[in-house]
């Protein structure tokens, strides 16, 4: 078990001193969120000066940043002196812990989550237990089970995190590396929402086991590297894509579907009717509807279903089971 059981706190005669921002080391592993300087923090150095010290280890040759990576970065850029706080000699546990004790408040957003477990995780025999504290998730909770699903994937699949939900690190943990190599154009630059996404990833595993073929091979016979290069919008091309993945995994109700709305607008053209299909074909049955605002646009619309009625195309509303 790490030697930081519990998140480390400065010793009782901890020392602040001075220390020019170049010979701050910046370098720990434990600094693992992105440390961009707020607009509100550079400002606040530039009126009231450092208020709050950095915290660093000064047992080694050169003091060692623990935290406070951005309020450095100011100061490094205005030439100024840093004051530190000396945590004392911690390992590699502790600092990671003192490291997040000191980011208390911040939003513990899917990629700060997975950043800091990734870290922990390389550490050998380190307790988790004060991890999942500062994280704030349960031993046993589905976050902490995706997070470790996360886990196993690729470590430059991180920055994908602002367009691939959480929700799908099981169904990736899924797919080989070459197929994962072949999916990462899909969340590059891409924003999925969590039910697209989940609802892609379901498609394209389903079909690659149903047809015994890998998500690479699938993705190419589908035209998506076609689409992405299309210069299309976001919302434009996620819609083609997940159109085409839906095809390949459905291609009969895909043909159902694309038949029957041709077929409808053929039959309601020129008429206030809409009509649709409202059971993805578990059933024949149809759904006509329309909106009136007077008794004369009813009457209207009894006249147009009427003409409807006569049409001799009719029977491509219901589709034989067979055809």
């Amino acid at each position: 078990m790490s030697t930081a059981a519990i998140p480390p706190k400065a010793p009782e005669d901890a020392r602040i001193s001075l220390h020019p921002a170049a010979s701050i080391d910046v370098s720990g592993p434990w600094l693992f969120w992105p440390a961009e300087p707020a607009p509100a923090l550079r400002r606040s150095l530039e009126r009231h000066g450092q208020l709050v010290p950095v915290l660093v280890d000064r047992s080694g040759a050169s003091p060692l940043l623990v935290a406070g990576a951005a309020r450095v970065a100011v100061l490094a850029e205005a030439g100024r002196d840093v004051l530190c706080l000396d945590m004392g000699p911690l390992d590699m546990a502790g600092r990671g812990l003192a490291y997040m004790q000191s980011n208390i408040g911040r939003e513990l957003t899917d990629q700060r989550v997975v950043a800091a477990m990734r870290y922990f995780r390389a550490i050998p025999s380190t307790d988790m237990a004060p991890v999942f504290e500062l994280l704030e998730m349960e031993p046993r909770s589905k976050r902490l089970r995706l997070v470790e699903a996360w886990l196993g994937l690729p470590a430059h699949w991180d920055r994908l995190l602002d367009g691939v939900p959480l929700a799908c690190a099981e169904l990736l943990a899924g797919f080989s590396a070459r197929d994962l190599a072949a999916l990462e154009p899909l969340f590059d630059g891409l924003s999925w929402s969590r039910g697209n996404a989940v609802n892609l990833l379901t498609w394209l595993r389903e079909t690659c086991l149903r047809d015994g073929t890998g998500a690479a091979e699938l993705l190419r016979d589908c035209g998506v590297d076609d689409i992405l290069a299309e210069g299309l919008s976001p919302k434009d091309a996620m819609a083609r894509i997940s159109q085409q993945i839906r095809q390949s995994r459905f291609p009969r109700l895909s043909t159902l579907e694309r038949d029957f709305a041709e077929a409808a607008r053929r039959v309601a053209s020129g008429t206030r009717w809409r009509i649709v299909q409202p059971d993805q074909f578990e059933s024949d049955a149809v759904e006509m509807t329309i909106r009136a605002r007077s008794i004369d646009e009813i009457r209207a619309a009894g006249a147009e279903l009427a003409r409807m009625a006569a049409r001799e195309d009719l029977t491509a509303l219901f589709p034989a089971e067979d055809a």
